[in-house]
């Protein structure tokens, strides 16, 4: 005969009976009662209840189950506890994601009271969802009257040991790796640092040289231009430059030879302009100083050859004017 079932005042009408109805049927190990429930901050309220043994594996103790209907229920889900039902024989685990090991509450970790809607959610749903949630994760472990503190100790320290060596092991195992990669690498990096000292050295004796082909260098151009002024000197001396205002007749000054006169003045002057545009260009860095001496030699070279092509044609048409006066 089925225990007798309170009168109870729910918002939805009869709902919250038929759930209470449809639990009991289900799983006739539950029975209703009225007690008092207290709450985290100490307040106590009259609630109806079901409550009973639940057998969720039977490799483990029965766990007993209390379901408590609040007086919104159904639109306010109900609290759930869940206790070893010999509290001698077995415990609750510590640090279970579905039930807190110090109050046997039920979290709301549980996906049915976290889901908790109406009117799809039922107490009956919930149990059968408490099931299958325990049965993947119990949330009770065997306690042994034979062990002793002393022994657990003893199997405690032995664990330890062992973990302990096989963890000196591993560390032992992965040092020696570690240093046979250290030594490798340092061998890598003294060789290359021997290498980068043989190309330092060896840049170092380039840099040097270039440095005593630069000055080399340097002395040949301020001889070249010191050669230079002595030839223009020679040339003014030797052959003076026509009066301002002269001109040159190609038939009076010897025909042929004063126009070569004219061009080998022309191309001196060029080559000078020519030698201003090399100085120019080595002052902005267009030009670098080999480019520029190799340069300047050529144009030196040509400008010599100028000069004397012009002292030339100037020597051989006074010494035509001189015999045609004569």
């Amino acid at each position: 005969m089925r225990p007798w079932l309170p009168t109870i005042t729910p918002i939805s009408g009869g709902s919250s009976r038929q759930h209470v109805f449809t639990v009991l049927n289900e799983f006739p190990s539950l029975s209703p009662s009225v007690d008092a429930y207290t709450a985290a901050d100490g307040k106590s309220t009259v609630l109806l209840n079901a409550r009973g043994r639940l057998v969720v594996s039977a490799a483990l103790p029965p766990l007993q189950l209390t379901l408590w209907l609040p007086r919104e229920y159904p639109y306010r889900r109900p609290l759930v506890y869940a206790f070893p039902a010999d509290a001698q024989a077995a415990a609750l685990v510590p640090d279970h994601p579905f039930v807190d090991h110090r109050t046997g509450r039920v979290r709301d970790t549980l996906s049915y009271l976290d889901s908790w809607r109406v009117p799809a959610s039922s107490l009956a749903g919930l149990v059968r969802n408490l099931l299958a949630a325990f049965r993947m994760c119990h949330p009770l472990t065997i306690v042994s009257a034979i062990a002793t503190s002393s022994s657990l100790e003893e199997e405690r320290d032995r664990l330890h040991k062992v973990l302990v060596d096989a963890l000196i092991s591993r560390l032992g195992t992965d040092m020696a790796a570690f240093r046979d990669h250290v030594h490798h690498d340092i061998q890598d990096v003294s060789s290359l640092q021997a290498c980068l000292s043989a190309r330092a050295d060896e840049a170092g004796r380039a840099i040097y040289k270039l440095e005593e082909d630069r000055m080399r260098l340097e002395r040949a151009v301020t001889a070249s231009h010191a050669y230079r002024g002595q030839l223009l000197g020679w040339l003014r001396q030797t052959c003076p430059a026509p009066e301002p205002g002269t001109v040159l007749e190609p038939q009076a000054a010897g025909g042929g030879d004063a126009k070569r006169w004219l061009e080998s003045k022309a191309s001196e002057l060029a080559l000078d302009d020519a030698t201003d545009a090399l100085g120019h260009a080595l002052e902005i860095g267009a030009l670098g100083f080999p480019e520029y001496i190799k340069h300047v030699k050529i144009v030196a070279r040509e400008q010599f050859f100028s000069c004397y092509a012009a002292s030339s044609s100037l020597n051989m048409s006074t010494f035509r004017k001189q015999l045609s006066h004569r």
